[in-house]
């Protein structure tokens, strides 16, 4: 390549670089919460409570048959 062109093609690719240069705006990201996947992030946290709450009941009738099988005598 010539000096001349080489040199007005770096003088060209420097402003094209300048150019996409300054301040970039942060782009806003919803929550995946508030899109049409809500259901899909939701899902889990839904299942997970109900899995916890048949713990819970599950563990309460086991306690409740140890303290009848161990005599306790205290009834609820």
């Amino acid at each position: 390549m010539p000096q001349p062109v080489r040199t007005i093609a770096m003088l060209l690719f420097g402003l094209l670089a300048a150019c996409g240069g300054g301040e970039k705006k942060e782009r806003e990201v919803m929550k995946p919460e508030e899109t049409v996947f809500r259901d899909l992030v939701t899902a889990p946290q839904k299942a997970e409570d109900r899995t916890n709450a048949a713990m819970d009941a599950h563990r309460e009738a086991l306690e409740k048959q140890l303290r009848e099988s161990e005599g306790d005598g205290s009834e609820e």
